[in-house]
């Protein structure tokens, strides 16, 4: 596994980490001014994003991503992934691009795929 594939693991994961521990987990993988936007908002730095990280989870409850593909060049990626439910099936599908900075996510946009 690649470091950047890693990277969106993690990143994955805080998503659905317990509230208690999500800023913390957010803050090993993006910098601390991070930018985030997917179609529906736009947040500015780690607190932000984990306050809408929380909005999500509350939104969703026991959904999850799977990182499907990493892709990689020039400090920038790209991740498909899978939105889960409860019980692990396929909800969503999207994709992500990253620029990264200090080995961690700096600018992260999501876009949604159409089902």
């Amino acid at each position: 596994m690649s470091d950047s594939q890693q990277l969106w693991e993690n990143y994955a994961a805080c998503w659905s980490a317990d509230p208690g521990e999500r800023l913390a987990a957010l803050g090993a993988v993006a910098v601390d001014d991070v930018a985030y936007r997917d179609p529906g908002t736009e947040v500015g730095g780690r607190t932000e994003l984990a306050a809408y990280m929380a909005g999500f989870a509350g939104a969703f409850p026991g959904h999850r991503f799977r990182i499907d593909e990493v892709l990689e060049h020039h400090d920038r990626s790209l991740a498909r992934w899978t939105q889960l439910g409860e019980q692990g099936e396929p909800a969503m599908a999207g994709v992500s691009t990253a620029l990264h900075r200090d080995g961690r996510l700096a600018d992260i946009t999501g876009f949604f795929l159409p089902a």
